[in-house]
């Protein structure tokens, strides 16, 4: 009796709710039915804390299968209202708990329809961040109940075309690649690709990037394709060999799908693209660690794209005690960044902001790559880079500095639009006026100095400009490395020149 009159104390439970003390609260709610309803009633709590373990409490639940269909019933609309919440925090734990309700496919119909309008909803609003969230929400839940597939696919399609807020697009084409990368129905999964490959030819680039990245994706389920489907996507892609931003990706996507088609080298390509889904149906997640020490890193990579075990195996294993072993799961991770869902996206992006600061060069720029195709992916991280970069450039360390280096280099080269390269520019020209970060600053562009073909004409002159200014500081004592720079930049700003004149650009 003493245990039960705690156990059905509303104001016990709720001070352990925000003292942290969610491991209590879940044992009293998965042996309770009483304690499980005042979680629920917690829901509607005042404190923003409160609300969040509440949902913590049903998401670990969930996790755990303690939570069977009726009482997942029982709270489903509740949480549903919490996705409206004002507090940032208590509505991205709403959603991340309604994803898993999906995932485990024990909704009604009733309620998967109550989830997915209220997700659709998130994601027209374009709110970063939280409408990535949902956009995995309906990924899944239209991969389970295909009568609710086909609305989601017209909805999402309509939105991508209809809408002008570049977030609220790029959450519906993750949505639907969610989707297709989750469906069994191969109808659904050619519908999406169908509609995806269209998009090629929106004239929006950003639009075209994104589904470049969608239609990426789905090839690692090629075998679902019909040929019907795969011929039009090679015709689409071809259309895009000319556009000098996409051309190197589209290639790539070309290759794998005329390979797949069977129309270049058929013979070999054929045997060649059998033996090897012969080697990679031989393997599993157990067998992950063995390929590993082997070298065989490219076919787990490949297991990855496919099987969502080995993609958390991989994912666990970047922050090992074994060196070794987070280096082989970062080159893995950034051969299949494309397959990333958005809570893998979100959840790795700490650990990848370590490797800025490794050593070892390889790792560091490996890193800023994958982080920043992640933003590609997903605009919602934004935030994420804006106070990682602000950390790092504010200190004094010469590993952090060059880290946040080589990362705004890869999202300038992810990014070449003029308002990202102002702000690099920036961010450079800052760090070469402060003595304590010239060196490194200066060292880093000699080094990378091939990336700065990736500049503007314009923004060419301001770094020659910042240049000449730093010049003989110090004592000269960067005076040849400055200088060896400056002409680079002179040849550099004389191409683009010449090439604007035979254009017919002034």
């Amino acid at each position: 009796m003493r245990r039960e009159s705690i156990i059905i104390d509303k104001d016990g439970i709720r001070r352990d709710l925000l003292s942290w003390n969610i491991k209590e609260v879940i044992a009293l709610a998965e042996e309770y039915d009483k304690a499980f309803q005042v979680v629920k009633e917690l829901l509607k709590d005042k404190n923003p804390t409160v609300k969040t373990n509440a949902l913590q409490v049903i998401k670990e639940m969930v996790k755990r299968d303690t939570l069977p269909p009726d009482k997942a019933s029982r709270v489903v609309e509740d949480i549903v209202e919490l996705t409206k919440d004002k507090n940032e925090r208590v509505s991205l734990k709403a959603i991340e708990v309604l994803n898993l309700l999906l995932e485990k496919g024990e909704l009604s119909e009733e309620q998967y329809e109550l989830v997915t309008d209220a997700l659709m909803d998130i994601i027209k609003k374009g709110a970063p961040l939280l409408s990535e969230y949902a956009s995995e929400g309906l990924g899944k839940a239209g991969a389970k109940v295909i009568r609710l597939a086909r609305k989601l696919v017209k909805l999402l399609f309509s939105l991508i075309r209809s809408s002008d807020d570049r977030q609220v697009q790029s959450a519906a084409i993750t949505a639907l690649a969610e989707m297709a990368s989750r469906t069994e129905d191969p109808k659904l999964f050619n519908e999406i690709f169908d509609n995806m490959t269209d998009l090629l030819d929106h004239i929006d680039p950003y639009i075209q990037d994104r589904a470049l990245l969608a239609v990426d994706r789905m090839l690692s389920r090629a075998e679902m394709l019909t040929k019907r489907t795969k011929i039009k996507a090679i015709k689409k892609i071809k259309n895009l060999s000319n556009d000098v931003r996409l051309t190197s990706k589209a290639s790539l996507i070309l290759e794998k799908l005329e390979k797949i088609t069977g129309e270049e080298e058929e013979e070999i390509t054929t045997k060649e693209d059998l033996k090897k889904k012969l080697e990679i149906s031989e393997y599993g997640p157990d067998d992950v660690e063995r390929l590993l020490d082997a070298g065989k890193a490219d076919i787990v990579a490949e297991l990855a794209k496919i099987d969502p075990i080995v993609m958390s195996m991989i994912l666990e294993m970047l922050t090992s005690e074994d060196p070794m072993r987070r280096m082989d799961a970062l080159w893995v991770l950034s051969k299949v960044t494309s397959q990333l869902t958005p809570t893998d996206a979100y959840s790795v992006l700490p650990v990848l902001a370590e490797f800025l600061k490794s050593r070892n060069p390889w790792a560091r720029k490996t890193a800023a790559e994958t982080m920043a195709e992640i933003y590609t992916l997903y605009p919602g991280t934004a935030q994420f880079f804006t106070s990682l970069l602000d950390v790092l450039l504010k200190s004094g360390k010469e590993s952090d500095i060059e880290g946040a280096l080589e990362l705004v280099y890869a999202l300038q080269h992810r990014l070449p639009t003029p308002e990202f390269e102002k702000a690099m520019i920036s961010i450079v020209s800052d760090l070469l006026r402060r003595p304590e970060s010239r060196g490194v600053t200066l060292r880093f562009m000699a080094r990378e100095a091939q990336r700065l073909m990736d500049f503007s004409y314009e923004g060419l002159i301001q770094l020659k400009n910042v240049l000449k200014e730093i010049y003989g500081s110090e004592g000269g004592k960067y005076d040849n490395i400055t200088a060896s720079l400056i002409d680079l930049i002179d040849s550099l700003i004389k191409l683009k020149k010449e090439g604007s004149s035979s254009l017919g650009q002034p």
